[in-house]
């Protein structure tokens, strides 16, 4: 079996860097050479409720790596699409049958698009058009209305959501939600709400979190404003029975959008967890600093025995406390600074597919 080192440690901490964290690249090393070797037993899983959210925000923009797609990496992933024949279901489809505990299509994907960049409408969308996959625009109104040359304006996105796309609720002033609070998260979206009520006769019901931050508060406050689902911005497979307000995307872009790892992430298992502790992303507490993160396997799932499990903040491989055999504990070497944190718990599965779960922390800076 032939394994691509890099594309298995890009797509277990995306964003960090093999020649600062050489601990996480062996750990990965070893964790997928053990996968290869000795590959787990096959599990009774069932594929048809789980499903992948893909993310991306520009494309062809290759002045901004970050946050671009390059075109040919596009392309490359709708080729994989089409090869596999991946259902691409819409968003609003994929999040009622998700909340109802309904069964998908196996491989499911949705597509969306943050920030409404005018590189979506000129690049994105004729490809997407052209092959009938449904996609949802999250606009942030504020850049809109002040006329920002490199995004749309209302009179494009009146089209796009007449052409079909799906224009999703972004915030006006694209907020850290956390930072700002409950009050002014929520005037930011309900002013952002009259804009789209005016130019588009109607308010979105599916948001994103800008930077895909928040916090329980921040939930609670989305889902009393009416929407019908939320989406952040850490990385994971979504099954049926989860939390609609705290969905979990794949984001990509230049260094992350090569071929082999779509073809990895477009096709992972959701991890089936429940009775996560603590139960929401905010660590403002220092003497809670770093936390204790536990859940519990669901009956079906691999054995929480092989996971293999990393933090964004720091270097190496978490080895799981396991209890019970179905209860994980992951327990940190290091305080979390400042900023965003992620932690990953994969396992591969048979057809060379991962089981994925992500949590994301939050430390506000004071």
């Amino acid at each position: 079996m032939y394994i691509d080192w890099r594309t298995v440690f890009q797509t277990t901490l995306p964003g960090m860097v093999p020649s600062v964290f050489p601990g996480v690249v062996l750990g990965l090393l070893v964790t997928a050479a053990s996968a290869a070797v000795n590959p787990p037993a096959a599990h009774a899983v069932e594929d048809v409720r789980s499903a992948v959210v893909l993310m991306y925000h520009r494309f062809g923009e290759q002045d901004l790596p970050s946050t671009n797609i390059k075109l040919d990496q596009f392309r490359a992933h709708l080729a994989v699409i089409e090869e596999r024949g991946q259902p691409v279901l819409p968003l609003a489809e994929m999040m009622a049958r998700i909340e109802a505990g309904e069964t998908l299509p196996d491989r499911s994907l949705a597509i969306t698009v943050d920030d409404a960049y005018r590189s979506f409408m000129t690049e994105a969308w004729p490809l997407l058009k052209a092959r009938g996959y449904p996609v949802t625009l999250f606009v942030s109104t504020d850049p809109v209305d002040e006329g920002h040359a490199r995004y749309l304006s209302w009179d494009e996105i009146r089209q796009l959501r007449d052409e079909g796309v799906t224009i999703g609720h972004h915030g006006a002033a694209h907020l850290n939600m956390v930072d700002a609070g409950v009050e002014a998260s929520r005037a930011d979206l309900r002013r952002a709400t009259a804009r789209f009520e005016a130019e588009l006769g109607e308010r979105p019901d599916l948001f994103a979190y800008p930077y895909g931050e928040f916090s329980l508060a921040i939930r609670d406050m989305i889902e009393a404003e009416g929407f019908k689902a939320a989406m952040a911005q850490h990385s994971g497979g979504i099954h049926t029975g989860d939390d609609v307000y705290t969905i979990p995307r794949f984001a990509l872009n230049e260094r992350y959008g090569g071929a082999d790892r779509f073809r990895m992430i477009s096709q992972v298992r959701a991890l089936h967890v429940t009775d996560a502790v603590p139960p929401g992303p905010v660590i403002a507490d220092r003497d809670k600093n770093p936390p204790v993160y536990g859940f519990t396997v669901v009956d079906g799932a691999p054995a929480a025995s092989a996971f293999n499990c990393f933090s964004s903040h720091q270097s190496g491989r978490i080895e799981p406390k396991v209890l019970g055999g179905k209860r994980v504990e992951i327990r940190y070497d290091r305080p979390m600074p400042a900023g965003r944190h992620r932690t990953t718990c994969t396992v591969m599965g048979e057809g060379g597919r991962w089981y994925w779960h992500g949590k994301f922390f939050y430390v506000p800076a004071s």
